[in-house]
């Protein structure tokens, strides 16, 4: 009889092991509430407009308020480490560009590391870098500010916004053979713009986005662009490439979330992302300012942040000083 019932009592688990489950509330799809995108730099600018674009996409596909919020300073780090300490959900999403790939290096003490600390979600654009001067430079090529550098009395000056910025500097002086010349830091693009039209510096380096404005008022002469192929917005200005220094100078623009969220909510923010490579006015804005589309997929941006990341790591330790890396 013992055996009767147990048999019965196995049956009727399998059974049951095979019908919907009552009680057990269905997890809801993504998003069910307000998502949050975060930019760790100044409103205004260029990851902020992106992001701005991208949150009206997803709104209007999700229903869902999609908020924007800047959390600025310490080079990116108090936004980056605000969403590092959010749940790992999706709800709150981190908007960055390239040189967060440098922060193991140039902020230590942060303790932050992109690629352990957040999953990639899509590079969303590009940026070539442009290197220009103001209107009144005597320079109206490349090849002529080198030559004049070499020759100055004072050393000539490089500015950079950021810490790619610096990088691609000092490998241009090197390259040029400038020992003599003096990169100075800026904290953001926009002071540095600044000094670069006001003739206050030799050399500015800002991203096409920054700089195509002022090439078409002509308060800015672009000499050279970091882009692998020439640009369509500046089809007579020669590319580093071309001019035999044999680098390329490009910013990138990203979505990352924090590591442990679930795959589902990952596909679901690619799929979002998708609505947004297909809506006109994102594609128009990253038009006009130059930028090139890109919205990768999660595995591919992961892959290509890993290995600017390895391709990166000697130029941080030929290039900064132990200050610099924040030592």
């Amino acid at each position: 009889m013992r055996s009767h019932h147990t048999a019965i009592l196995g049956l009727a688990i399998c059974l049951g092991a095979g019908l919907p489950t009552t009680g057990l509330p269905a997890e809801p799809a993504f998003p069910s509430r307000p998502v949050t995108i975060v930019v760790p730099y100044s409103a205004g600018g260029g990851t902020d407009a992106l992001a701005r674009n991208i949150a009206r996409v997803w709104q209007q596909q999700w229903k869902t308020p999609v908020l924007v919020v800047n959390r600025t300073g310490a080079d990116g780090i108090i936004g980056t480490e605000y969403v590092r300490n959010q749940p790992a959900d999706g709800y709150t999403v981190l908007m960055q560009v390239n040189q967060a790939l440098f922060y193991p290096y140039t902020l230590p003490s942060a303790n932050i590391d992109i690629l352990k600390d957040f999953k990639m979600v899509s590079k969303l654009q590009q940026n070539a870098m442009v290197f220009g001067v103001a209107k009144d430079s005597p320079d109206q090529t490349f090849p002529d500010l080198i030559k004049r550098c070499r020759t100055a009395r004072t050393p000539c000056s490089f500015g950079a916004a950021t810490r790619h910025g610096e990088i691609m500097a000092r490998q241009i002086a090197e390259k040029s053979q400038l020992g003599n010349a003096i990169v100075a830091n800026y904290k953001g693009t926009a002071p540095m713009m600044t000094d670069a039209l006001g003739g206050h510096i030799t050399l500015g380096m800002p991203s096409l986005v920054v700089a195509l404005p002022q090439v078409r008022g002509g308060s800015f002469r672009a000499l050279a662009t970091g882009s692998n192929t020439r640009l369509p917005e500046l089809p007579d200005v020669p590319t580093l490439n071309e001019l035999g220094l044999q680098m390329s100078a490009v910013t990138w623009y990203g979505l990352m979330v924090r590591q442990g969220t679930p795959e589902n909510v990952v596909a679901a923010i690619g799929a979002g992302i998708q609505a947004a490579a297909h809506d006109r006015k994102v594609r128009e804005s990253m038009r006009s300012e130059g930028a090139i589309p890109v919205f990768s997929d999660a595995a591919t941006f992961d892959r290509e942040a890993r290995e600017e990341a390895r391709a990166v790591e000697p130029l941080l330790e030929k290039y900064l000083t132990s200050t610099e890396k924040g030592n």
